[in-house]
Order: C-alpha cells, then sequence, then structure tokens
C-alpha cells in the first residue's frame, strides 16, 4: 500500500511525532505534511510538533506546526491521523494520543527496533532503514515528492545518520538522498544549518559537559549530565540540548557515551554506541528504547549513581565481546 491509496478521500488529517522531537521526527512529520499539501488540495491537514530547535523552521510548514492538541471534536472527528518516528503511545508527543486514537483510521511509521509493529490499522516499520524519513521515502509516490517535501526528508536522513556516519546508512539510505538532490533540495544549507551550527547559549553549555566528561570501563566509555542549577545558569532548555550526546561521543577510543540531562522532574538518559554495545537493550532496563547504536530512557535515580548502573552494563556486554 502507499500513502496515496491509504489516504484516499480522507478530508482532515492529523499528523503526530514523539516527545522531545529531534530531526528525523521533525522532519518525517513535516514532509508527510506538505507532500499531502502538494497532492491532496482538498484535504485539512494539520502538523502537531512539542517544541524543536530554531535551525529546523528553515523547513516549510515548520512555522504552521501546533504544539499541543487540543482535544476530539466529537462533532468533527480526524479522518485518519499518522504517528511518525514513534514506537509507542506513550511517546506521542504533543497530547495526539487521543487523537490518533478517536480518529476513522492511523498509520504508523517507524524505524525503532522496539516497535511493536500493531500500533495502528497499518503500520509501515523498517528497523533497518536508517530513518523514519528513509520509510516515509518508500511508501510515497517519488513522481509526486515536491523540493520542500524532500527537504524535510533530507534533513530527517541527515540528522538520524549523524550525516551519514551512523551504521544505519544503507545502500538504500543513499540512493534516497540521491534522488532527494536531484528534485532540488539546498543540501549544504540544510547540512550546515541545522546539523553543524549551534547557537551561543549551545555552544556555551556544550562545553560545560565536554568539560565535566569522565571516562570509564576502561576508557570505553565517555559520560557526562547536566543539573538543573546548571540549565539555569545557561538559561537553556532540554530541546538545547538534545545534539549534546552527539558531540560526546566524538571522544576518540570509546565505544559508549552517556549523557544525562533534566526533564520533567526526571534525567533523560541519552545513549550512543559506535561498533559492539547494544544500547538498545541498555535503555530498555530504564523503561526506554530506541536502536542498536542509539537509545534513551529516563530515571529517578541521581545522575551519578544511574551513570554507574550504566557503565556496569557496558562493561558486561564489553565482557561478553571479548569471550
Amino acid at each position: 500500500m502507499t500513502i496515496d491509496e491509504f489516504i484516499g478521500n480522507a478530508k482532515r488529517v492529523a499528523i503526530f511525532g514523539h516527545v522531545r522531537p529531534d530531526g528525523d521526527c521533525v522532519g518525517s512529520t513535516l514532509a508527510l505534511y506538505n507532500y499531502i499539501l502538494d497532492n491532496f488540495p482538498t484535504a485539512e491537514v494539520q502538523a502537531y510538533l512539542e517544541k524543536f530547535p530554531e535551525s529546523y523552521k528553515i523547513l516549510n510548514g515548520a512555522d504552521k506546526a501546533l504544539p499541543l492538541f487540543e482535544g476530539v471534536d466529537s462533532k468533527q472527528p480526524y479522518d485518519m491521523a499518522f504517528l511518525l518516528d514513534t514506537p509507542s503511545f506513550e511517546r506521542v508527543g504533543a497530547g495526539g494520543v487521543a487523537c490518533l486514537q478517536s480518529a476513522k483510521k492511523n498509520c504508523n511509521i517507524d524505524h525503532h527496533i522496539s516497535n511493536p509493529k500493531n500500533l495502528c490499522n497499518w503500520n509501515v516499520v523498517d528497523a533497518d532503514a536508517s530513518s523514519a524519513c528513509e520509510v516515509l521515502y518508500t511508501v510515497l509516490d517519488p513522481q509526486k515528492i515536491s523540493v520542500r517535501t524532500a527537504s524535510c526528508l533530507y534533513l530527517g536522513i541527515i540528522h538520524d545518520t549523524g550525516a551519514f556516519k551512523f551504521s544505519s546508512t544503507g545502500k538504500r539510505t543513499m540512493e534516497i538522498v540521491g534522488d532527494l538532490i536531484d528534485k532540488g533540495v539546498e543540501f549544504s544549507k540544510i547540512v550546515n544549518e541545522t546539523y553543524y551550527t549551534r547557537t551561543y547559549k549551545e555552544t556555551l553549555v556544550t562545553g560545560y559537559v565536554l568539560q565535566h566528561c569522565k571516562l570509564g570501563v576502561g576508557g570505553k566509555a565517555v559520560s557526562s549530565y547536566i543539573t538543573p542549577q546548571v540549565m539555569k545558569e545557561f538559561d537553556v532548555t532540554p530541546v538545547e540540548l538534545s545534539n549534546v550526546i552527539d558531540v560526546i561521543r566524538e571522544v576518540g577510543g570509546t565505544e559508549v557515551a552517556v549523557f544525562l540531562y533534566p526533564v520533567n522532574g526526571k534525567y533523560k538518559i541519552s545513549l550512543r554506541s559506535n561498533y559492539v554495545v547494544d544500547v538498545n537493550t541498555i535503555a530498555k532496563e530504564f523503561g526506554g528504547g530506541g536502536h542498536t547504536r542509539a537509545a534513551g530512557g529516563d530515571t529517578d535515580l541521581a545522575p551519578e549513581e544511574a551513570i554507574e548502573k550504566i557503565l556496569e552494563l557496558v562493561e558486561k556486554q564489553l565482557s561478553k565481546n571479548r569471550t
């Protein structure tokens, strides 16, 4: 089935991503939003996204996304609701669960290995894909993808592949990217302005986090955390800390990177690995999940205690690989 077949004659369509949306979430959500705008002129479509980095607003429709679903209209429910880059209803952003459950039809498009593949009426889930944007591309009509849709897809792929550095990058990924570039995407601008640049505040707080990094597991792990007090000092929000983990992981000789930061009274755990450690299994110990090389969770533990527990789990995996 394709998106075109699934949408059919739907008149009202809603699109949601996950809490604390990253590049792939924003890219896939807005890509579908633009695709529907371009090809279903009689449909009313609304994207819902929680706060995301200002740099992503170079994407068409970013200024039209609403941060919160206000509630189900019993007289006029949505004909269709889409859930992008999200493996569970617990992680749906913008208060979208009620909308997804009340819509006449719903669809989940995702690439998380933890996805049960049964959340919606139609579930398009490929854990081998680099990103939700890559999965979304496979169910779109390539001939109907405009440059503004292509730009959204490109941004999402760039961010979830680490600019093609991560192991999730495959042959299909690069073939899709080539097609998007042929559509006229300003690829250099998207990469430079949304991936390789950060605000002055983000630069300062990233420097602080790096200064307080510690090595563990015989130099195979690097970890750091930030407290609510320090966040207040630097005047930053969780959104402005979402990419810090990818800077920490650049420490040479390490296999795993760990970063904790406060979100809603808990500590958000971000995990990354390079070649061996399955951080998805570690994240599950904290009620989270994600991918083999990138995952996350939440904890009520003090950050030092949580990091100690995480490093013990890392050590166990590394020990198994040595034998």
